[in-house]
């Protein structure tokens, strides 16, 4: 695999470690001869400030809520079956 990755083949996925897929910096294509047949998206855990700010922002926005706006939501939540 070359360090900037623009596809992989199906026989170049079957050869990668964990650490290699971790280690790509961007989701990558998965060909078959010409075909696309995937993407491999390398996983990454976020760090526990982000995390925090990322909920701090959803709490403002959605403290911001109209109480009709959280009854729509309510009810695509229903629909979808969350919670």
């Amino acid at each position: 695999m070359q360090p900037m990755t623009r596809a992989l083949s199906m026989r170049d996925l079957q050869k990668l470690s964990a650490g290699a897929i971790q280690a790509l910096p961007h989701a990558v294509p998965i060909k078959n001869g010409t075909a696309t047949v995937g993407v491999l998206l390398p996983v990454r855990s976020a760090s526990q400030e982000y995390l925090r700010t990322v909920l701090a922002r959803i709490d403002a926005a959605s403290a911001e809520h109209t109480p009709a706006e959280n009854a729509a939501i309510d009810r695509l939540l229903d629909e979808c079956g969350g919670e």
